[in-house]
């Protein structure tokens, strides 16, 4: 090959654009193609159904699904403000509540009723830690800190609200009417001075309303709640 060959090889090959610059220079002139009507007309994009569509027509459907994805966005933000909302009114009532508790028995029941009053949770139990010198109606489920750790370990070790799948014997031990009805659970902890002092199980017919990405933020704080006020009653003589 000679000099002058290889020379203009060389140049071709420095101004030759990549792909990043000429994207880089249609984001910074977007109006490039307003006087380029030839260059429109034989530009084509290849179609998932195999037919070359224009530009204009790719565009569009950029457009539209990024519209369509916009509007789930919007919709997910409203549903979780409308949830929010209403948990708090739950958590609001259930805190009124819990300050006319008498005795841990009533704060059982009312943590019970309360909770079991919002629209997203289909079945709620509470599961007191037996305690020495705990007095307690039988009517209220109570279990050794011992077997309630074994069962649900993540929760005691965590010590913050599990969401997501657990095994059919866990559901059955939480929810034991369940028939099978319940798909997704959360396990709030009611804890005062870092000791878990209850188990509160929440469960939903949905398999997916419950799950590892749900913000447990009002669940973690109705454990702390119930926990305070719980500890004040816990020893007393009458149940």
């Amino acid at each position: 090959m000679s000099n002058d060959a290889c020379a203009a090889e060389k140049i071709n090959a420095e101004t030759e654009l990549s792909p990043e610059q000429v994207a880089n220079y249609l984001q910074e002139h977007p109006e490039f193609f307003v006087e380029q009507d030839e260059l429109l007309a034989n530009l084509s994009l290849p179609h998932e159904s195999g037919k070359a569509i224009s530009l204009l027509e790719r565009q569009v459907t950029i457009l539209r699904d990024r519209g369509i994805e916009s509007r789930q966005k919007l919709g997910n933000l409203l549903e979780n403000a409308r949830n929010n909302d209403q948990l708090f009114d739950t958590t609001r009532n259930l805190v009124l509540a819990l300050l006319r508790a008498e005795n841990v028995t009533e704060i059982a029941n009312v943590t019970q009723d309360q909770l079991s009053s919002h629209t997203n949770i289909d079945r709620c139990e509470i599961i007191v830690v037996e305690q020495e010198g705990l007095c307690i109606s039988d009517s209220v489920r109570t279990e050794s800190h011992s077997n309630l750790q074994k069962k649900f370990a993540d929760v005691f070790r965590l010590r913050k609200t599990h969401c997501g799948e657990i095994t059919e014997d866990q559901a059955n031990y939480l929810f034991p009417t369940n028939d099978n009805s319940i798909h997704s659970t959360a396990l709030c902890p009611v804890i005062h001075n870092n000791e878990i002092l209850a188990l509160i199980a929440f469960g939903n017919q949905n398999e997916n309303y419950f799950n590892v990405n749900l913000d447990t933020l009002f669940l973690d704080f109705i454990g702390h709640v119930v926990g305070a006020v719980l500890d004040r009653q816990l020893f007393d003589t009458a149940a």
